[in-house]
């Protein structure tokens, strides 16, 4: 608990309605129960959370900080992954990357993600994960296509 609680001591109230809106419901049920606590003894109002949302004014900064394109936080989770999807490119650094392969070394790129709302900012490996409505649609499509093709 303290370390949830510490963190969402770090937020201010736009970034806290971000993290309510995107990221509490990734949390099990006991911690999602912990940051109600939290909400509530912060004396967070959670019917303004869109209002906070829509009049973020970290919006209008120019600080020259890396921020999330969504909820325009600098608080974000950085981690030099493997670069293992390098199929799909024909640049020279895909190049370089499949090279180094070949001699047993690897490539790392920054994985950017933002600990406030869970953006992902930069996915090299494309790992981002998929929303379960996106999993359903891609489902049914599947299955349709699947429909039309035994068809004809």
């Amino acid at each position: 608990m303290n370390s949830i609680k510490g963190f969402l001591g770090k937020l201010d109230d736009n970034e806290l309605a971000f993290f309510v809106k995107f990221k509490y419901h990734t949390y099990m049920k006991p911690t999602q129960e912990k940051i109600q606590d939290y909400l509530e003894e912060r004396n967070f109002n959670i019917s303004g959370i869109e209002t906070l949302i829509n009049k973020n004014p970290k919006e209008k900064l120019n600080d020259n900080k890396e921020r999330c394109p969504r909820c325009f936080s600098d608080k974000l989770r950085k981690r030099k992954v493997e670069w293992t999807a390098t199929e799909e490119g024909f640049g020279l650094e895909d190049q370089l990357a499949v090279a180094k392969g070949f001699e047993n070394k690897a490539t790392y790129k920054n994985e950017i993600v933002c600990n406030v709302c869970e953006f992902w900012i930069k996915d090299p490996n494309h790992q981002k994960p998929i929303s379960t409505s996106k999993k359903i649609l891609d489902g049914i499509y599947k299955i349709f296509k699947g429909v039309l093709t035994t068809n004809n």
